[in-house]
């Protein structure tokens, strides 16, 4: 950065000299306190957050009034200094932000919060240091200069990790990243499920609530009052819903998504500590199965699985979006009993059509003849169309057992490759395998008539 500006930057430090000089008049020495809490959480360690606490100058009561400042000698000087530069002079005492969203940007707070207190809270004095001066002045004068204004629109993604950093571009401007410490402390106070609070000044976030869908959009910076309709900025809710079903579908696990957020990018001049957030209901993974998203061949996987879940083929395809959404439900479940029927519900939606089937007592023989003739010696599953079938009707025996709460004996489980299992988890963990490579296949036979990418079928 440079200085554009050398006479508003001589007036300005002046102004700034006869200020230190009427402060320590005032009082000998700058009263300090410390600050704890409202700009947010820091990370001390990966998973340990705590309460930034920080010294910050106690400004005097009179440090806020005009008529204080008018008093300075210099003061009508630097006015006469600063109308001489409208380009200046326009971006203070006025609107400032996007066309949807604007504060009023206060000259006095220009003086106080980024001229005044940084010289006194580097020092801890009222002495005037003209290099630190000129560094500081330089950062308002470009900030107040900027075209644009940047804003994040973030949705966290709860139950996920990723070893791809660091970040991942999905398209669009759209990434999957880390969250910042601001960002964090944002998707913090909207609400993430099952954090523990160890104390009131730290918290406990696993690392699987700590990765996010961002959008980074620049717009022209808004000056004054906007005539006419204002449009909100297009929400990225859509795109992280079919994120979510792609990574269900490519990586497995339970990854669900968190409230989304939006705030002015913290590294903008003057920007806010605030953010909005919707009141959007969240639903909680299992964190013994996170979703771990590992390989480029899986975001490409993924990449291609979202552009064909916007197409009309299939968001019109009726069974197809049943199956979709029991997948989606079934896979936060901690209990296997649960994911169990949620992912026969999805094989009945894939599997069963026509007028009467419903009715019928034939789904069991609908769903393995289904299944093995689409499933077939497939090469992310590796079994014949006889191993399929024997599969999917003893997972439905096991659906009925549980749905009818059966009291008699449990049905003999079996895993995808012919081999005994002795408890649930492991048949349900083979039969949402065959589940997510069954939507996948309908999904690619809607749109296009070639086969689909292969980003591996995690477990």
């Amino acid at each position: 950065m440079t200085i554009r500006y050398d006479d508003m930057r001589e007036a300005t430090a002046v102004l700034m000299q006869e200020a230190l000089v009427a402060l320590s008049a005032a009082e000998p020495e700058p009263v300090f306190a410390e600050y704890v809490g409202r700009d947010g959480w820091w990370r001390s360690s990966q998973e340990t957050l705590v309460v930034r606490r920080r010294r910050r100058w106690q400004h005097p009561p009179f440090l806020s009034s005009y008529d204080w400042w008018n008093r300075l000698p210099q003061m009508s000087t630097f006015r006469a200094v600063l109308a001489s530069h409208p380009e200046l002079s326009g971006k203070v005492d006025t609107l400032i932000g996007f066309d949807f969203s604007a504060t009023r940007r206060e000259l006095s707070v220009v003086l106080i919060a980024d001229l005044l207190t940084p010289l006194v809270e580097a020092f801890g004095s009222y002495i005037f240091d003209q290099a630190f001066f000129d560094d500081t002045y330089e950062r308002v004068e470009a900030g107040l200069l900027a075209p644009t204004v940047r804003l994040v629109q973030a949705v966290p993604l709860l139950g996920f990790d990723m070893a791809l950093h660091p970040q991942v571009h999905l398209g669009d401007g759209i990434t999957i990243r880390l969250m910042t410490d601001a960002e964090l402390s944002a998707a913090i106070q909207t609400g993430l499920p099952d954090q523990a609070t160890s104390s009131t000044l730290s918290r406990s976030v696993s690392r699987f609530y700590q990765c996010a869908v961002v959008k980074v959009t620049t717009y022209p910076i808004r000056v004054g009052e906007v005539a006419g309709h204002v449009n909100p900025p297009p929400s990225i809710d859509e795109d992280v819903s079919r994120l979510q079903i792609a990574l269900r579908l490519v990586c497995g696990g339970s990854v669900t998504i968190g409230r989304s957020f939006q705030m002015q990018h913290p590294d903008d001049f003057d920007a806010s500590f605030g953010y909005s957030a919707s009141l959007s209901w969240s639903q909680t993974p299992d964190l013994t199965r996170p979703t771990l998203l590992l390989s480029t061949a899986e975001v490409a996987s993924i990449q291609q699985l979202m552009t064909m879940l916007a197409a009309p083929a299939v968001t019109g395809d009726r069974p197809l979006q049943m199956a979709i959404r029991r997948l989606v439900s079934g896979g936060s479940h901690g209990l296997p009993e649960d994911r169990l029927v949620d992912l026969m519900v999805a094989a009945e939606a894939l599997f069963i059509h026509g007028a009467g089937h419903g009715r019928t007592r034939e789904k069991k023989v609908l769903i393995a003849a289904g299944a093995a003739i689409l499933l077939d010696r497939d090469q992310e599953l590796g079994t014949s169309s006889a191993g399929i079938s024997g599969f999917m009707s003893k997972a439905y025996d096991l659906r009925n057992h549980q749905v009818h709460a059966d009291p008699g004996v449990l049905p003999s489980m079996s895993l995808l490759n012919g081999s005994r299992a002795s408890t649930l988890q492991p048949v349900v963990t083979d039969l949402e395998r065959v589940i997510r490579r069954a939507v996948t296949l309908a999904i690619h036979q809607n749109v296009v008539a070639t086969p689909p990418l292969h980003g591996g079928l995690g477990a």
